[in-house]
């Protein structure tokens, strides 16, 4: 059952009961009282009704949002190519995983994946991405495949 039929039954029910127990515990002095009583009632229920549902609907679109998060979290996991041997493939690295190399700021991860895809790691020196001193010290920790 949706939240919104829950949400309907529940307040159909909290209506009934709200008339039962006023007509039972003050007898109407008309079918007027007994009506404005009823009408009374189903405000107040239409008004919680409301409510609840708009605190459904943040509900919902927190846990959308949640959900959404840990999809695109395992997403990235399952994208992130490191090859059994530790080092960093530059054509399948995220931009974390390339900023988290020594001297590898978030800029460069940037312009690392904008220039893919890499035939040799020594081309991010012959694209002019790195020096050749900057090269030599990250070497052992990337590969391309």
């Amino acid at each position: 059952m949706n939240v919104y039929r829950k949400h309907c039954l529940l307040t159909l029910s909290a209506i009934a009961i709200t008339t039962l127990l006023t007509a039972c515990n003050n007898p109407p002095v008309s079918d007027q009282h007994l009506q404005d009583q009823a009408a009374k009632a189903t405000e107040e229920a239409k008004q919680q009704s409301k409510e609840a549902l708009a605190q459904a609907r943040v509900a919902a679109a927190n846990a959308e949002r949640a959900v959404n998060d840990v999809a695109a979290g395992v997403k990235q996991g399952l994208n992130t190519k490191t090859p059994a041997d530790g080092r960093v493939d530059l054509n399948g690295a995220s931009e974390a995983d390339l900023a988290a190399l020594p001297g590898i700021s978030v800029h460069k991860a940037k312009q690392i994946i904008d220039h893919r895809p890499y035939a040799a790691t020594h081309d991010l020196v012959k694209d002019g991405l790195l020096s050749e001193d900057q090269f030599d010290a990250l070497a052992p920790k990337i590969t391309v495949h």
